[in-house]
């Protein structure tokens, strides 16, 4: 590699590094909803209640780097990551607060219903911005663009993602990844995670037809699932996943919104008729 080139590997790192610098030292991301719905950006969103989360010290330089990437922005919907594959995996923030929710969709690429669910929530609160008073929502509407590109559940590599995070519960196996957050789809989220230190995170899957929780939060869990029909069911960890990392390790309650198989089938009108009313319980909390 000559001196002037750099490696996907820095290149993926820095771009991360624009949204999780910004998200660290409160800059917030430029906030966006889809095309032909304008824009809002608000105010520096004050951090959230310290939680140690063990994540290593930012380099300075990268960070420098980072807040002048972030000012620089011109456009809503920061790329955070790459996927094995090159496609961007982004994120929407939108609104500014003490209180940070995280919401994930597609981490599984077979089970994308939850997509078009999260598109039409970034409508609604720009719509309706007073749900957002003292909130920080974070979007990643595809969180495993490869594997919905194929329709698959796992990513390029043939690792299921919510088998890949560094769980205490973790095992070694094909499907798992060669260690904890070895796939970069994985690996964005969790450096998300760290930098924005969310109160709450909820991620939708598909096809169990329940809402799952782990962690402090089976009271969040009890009201989304009255405001969907679903019924509320402890299914309980899964090695190497989201849930067992965040709610069980770090004491991070994340609810599982576990749409019917199908759903994506649907059409978005009718998902978020069905379901958008719980995601709204998510934010509101």
């Amino acid at each position: 590699m000559g001196t002037n080139q750099v490696g996907a590997g820095t290149v993926r790192r820095l771009e991360l590094g624009l949204v999780i610098g910004a998200l660290v030292l409160g800059l917030g991301c430029r906030s966006v909803a889809p095309a032909g719905n304008g824009s809002r950006t608000g105010p520096a969103a004050e951090p959230a209640a310290p939680v140690d989360l063990s994540a290593p010290a930012a380099d300075a330089d990268q960070v420098a780097l980072a807040m002048v990437l972030a000012r620089a922005a011109s456009s809503g919907r920061e790329t955070i990551g790459r996927s094995v594959e090159d496609r961007p995996i982004e994120l929407l923030s939108l609104g500014s607060g003490a209180q940070t929710v995280l919401l994930i969709a597609t981490i599984h690429g077979d089970e994308w219903a939850g997509t078009p669910l999260l598109d039409r929530l970034a409508d609604e609160l720009l719509a309706d911005p007073v749900r957002l008073a003292g909130r920080r929502v974070l979007l990643i509407c595809d969180a495993n663009p490869d594997g919905h590109a194929a329709d698959t559940r796992e990513n390029a590599r043939g690792v299921d993602l919510n088998r890949n995070f560094p769980a205490e519960n973790r095992r070694e196996g094909e499907d798992y990844g060669e260690q904890g957050l070895s796939e970069p789809e994985s690996a964005t989220l969790a450096a998300l995670i760290r930098a924005a230190r969310p109160s709450r995170v909820v991620s939708i899957h598909q096809p169990l037809r329940c809402v799952d929780w782990d962690g402090p939060i089976d009271d969040l869990a009890q009201r989304m699932a009255e405001a969907c029909g679903l019924p509320a069911r402890k299914l309980g960890t899964r090695p190497g996943s989201m849930g067992a990392w965040l709610g069980e390790d770090l004491g991070i309650g994340i609810v599982t919104l576990e749409l019917p198989g199908g759903s994506q089938r649907l059409g978005a009108d009718e998902l978020w008729r069905r379901y958008g009313p719980a995601l709204l319980v998510a934010v509101e909390g």
